[in-house]
């Protein structure tokens, strides 16, 4: 990855994007341009979550803290994405297996939420 290609999200726990409640930036993520230029406005309590370069079967970007389907299996196991050791890995949710990211087929692998709005997921 070019440092172009570098991205991540903020999770902000204080942060509910814009004033409309009907809006659909309703979110305690912020992406993109905007997670840099107030990268310097956020507390303690925020996360930066880094992009892994990713991209899952229906081309939404991947990041750490995601939860993924590996839709290749009969099982439909979910896996949470962990930055550790300089590379990114996928871990069982309900197991203790975890493997490298780049062994996974991308075409296989969908985002079905994140460990911060889909708590739920993390219990199997």
């Amino acid at each position: 990855m070019k440092l172009q290609d570098f991205d991540f999200r903020i999770w902000d726990k204080n942060y509910t994007g814009c004033d409309n409640k009907n809006c659909k930036c309703q979110s305690n993520f912020i992406y993109g341009e905007e997670a840099k230029i107030r990268l310097s406005e956020f507390n303690n309590d925020a996360e930066i979550e880094l992009w892994t370069g990713y991209f899952d079967k229906n081309d939404k970007k991947i990041y750490e803290g995601d939860i993924l389907e590996n839709k290749m299996t009969m099982e439909d196991l979910p896996y949470k994405v962990v930055f550790k050791w300089g590379a990114f890995y996928l871990v069982e949710i309900d197991g203790n297996d975890e493997d490298l990211m780049s062994e996974f087929l991308f075409m296989e692998l969908e985002v079905i939420g994140n460990i911060h709005e889909n708590p739920e997921l993390l219990k199997c």
